[in-house]
């Protein structure tokens, strides 16, 4: 997915949000997150000792998960897709899934576990 595509995809699921039509925008939000993780480990491969190879199979080493948070991490476009598909997932009733996806939100944000909000999503 190019850049273009990417921004009319979240453009989109921000229409679906304010239309009221959150299942619709939650799926784009989901794919847009998918998206920005297969560029994580792409990025992250491209290190040295990202990955074990062994056979058919590839072991993930810490360096791989670490370079993969930080492209994350790098600019807001994880914590922005995270932070709405909590928002959806909490005001439709599905608290639990929301408090997963807030727990991988906390990695990306430039305080992390420090962010003001924290504990109202925790004990919810």
């Amino acid at each position: 997915m190019n850049n273009q595509e990417f921004q009319e995809k979240l453009d989109n699921a921000l229409l679906f949000k304010k239309a009221g039509k959150p299942a619709e925008a939650l799926e784009l939000y989901i794919e847009l997150y998918a998206q920005l993780k297969e560029e994580a480990g792409d990025y992250a491969r491209c290190f040295e000792k990202s990955g074990i190879y062994e056979a058919d199979t590839i072991n993930i080493t810490p360096q791989f998960c670490a370079a993969a948070d930080e492209y994350l991490k790098s600019d807001n476009q994880a914590c922005i897709i995270l932070n709405n598909i909590c928002v959806l997932l909490a005001k439709n009733g599905h608290k639990e899934a929301a408090r997963k996806y807030f727990i991988k939100l906390i990695k990306y944000l430039p305080d992390g576990e420090n962010a003001s909000g924290r504990e109202i999503w925790m004990e919810e």
